[in-house]
């Protein structure tokens, strides 16, 4: 275990962000970096970067190149269940690459991005979204086939080939091609189901870039989910047109038709039914609202074609 940086907080201590290594080098040797918690609200993948680092213990003997887990990037933000980094209140994922002399936050993009260049692969593990349960899933970059393909084995129901939207080039994501994401569950809870799906998912890539064959696997390899691939074209978001309290009535996953009813928006001070929220296409539903508190605008879901 060593420090990628160490800044200092305003008591005057030190705070480390910590990378595990496991594995040897060597010439022509992988090399994967697995990263969790760039934003303090996603406990979800920084449980399962320790679950995977704990499985690598029992592995290590066995791994053919090396393996670097950086399991909470954002520990101020952990401990309060934050999104941004606290007293900066930054969203660290739009601050990379970072600056080697800006302030914590960026200090520390930059080391993180310094650390973890030259990865022949790198997998970043999130949470779902703050307020929405998501079905768990793979993010690779618009049109990078390679990373679609081997993501196809991350043990995920879906591999979502995304465009970059307009802050895609400040995120962690964007500044290593290739980056695979996987992220699912509930925006700031934990799910066991979830957990252990996305602990496979990882250790299964770790056979597919060549760092662990598939005889030392600790579960077969047949037992991996095989998702289905869409691209933007397939992604449908969903939003409400009033304000009011947003009462779905269909879970993550479950198949829907165009033009059921997804949920209804309700006023809360008498119960009338304010809005009718419909499917857009005939599909799965990827992600929904749990907090209902919604207005004109607001995301209730996402259903993908597939």
């Amino acid at each position: 275990m060593s420090a990628v940086i160490q800044v200092e907080l305003p008591s005057g201590d030190e705070l480390a962000i910590i990378r595990r290594r496991f594995g040897r080098g060597g010439p022509g040797a992988p090399r994967v970096a697995i990263v969790a918690g760039i934003r303090g609200d996603a406990p979800e993948g920084i449980r399962i970067a320790h679950q995977v680092a704990k499985a690598l213990e029992a592995l290590e003997d066995h791994l053919t190149g090396l393996v670097d887990v950086y399991p909470c990037v954002n520990p101020l933000g952990a401990h309060q269940g934050m999104r941004h980094w606290p007293f900066f209140d930054v969203d660290l994922n739009r601050r990379f690459p970072g600056q080697e002399n800006g302030h914590q936050p960026d200090r520390v993009a930059h080391a993180l991005i310094t650390d973890v260049r030259g990865a022949t692969q790198v997998i970043e593990l999130r949470g779902a979204r703050e307020a929405f349960s998501e079905v768990i899933h793979a993010q690779v970059r618009e049109r990078d086939l390679a990373a679609a393909e081997l993501a196809m084995g991350s043990n995920v129901s879906l591999v979502w080939a995304r465009k970059p939207g307009p802050a895609a080039t400040q995120t962690f994501a964007h500044q290593f091609p290739g980056t695979i994401v996987l992220e699912g569950g509930t925006g700031n809870r934990l799910n066991p189901t979830v957990g252990k799906d996305l602990e496979e998912g990882v250790i299964h890539l770790l056979s597919q870039v060549g760092v662990l064959d598939e005889t030392d696997l600790p579960f077969h390899w047949a037992a991996m989910t095989r998702p289905a691939m869409v691209d933007d074209a397939h992604v449908f978001r969903v939003r409400s047109e009033c304000s009011g309290l947003f009462l779905p009535q269909f879970n993550v996953w479950s198949e829907v038709q165009e033009g059921v009813a997804l949920g209804t928006v309700i006023d809360p001070e008498n119960g009338s039914v304010l809005e009718r929220i419909s499917s857009p296409a005939t599909g799965r539903v990827m992600a929904v609202r749990e907090h209902p508190v919604v207005y004109p605008g607001t995301m209730v879901a996402r259903v993908v074609s597939v």
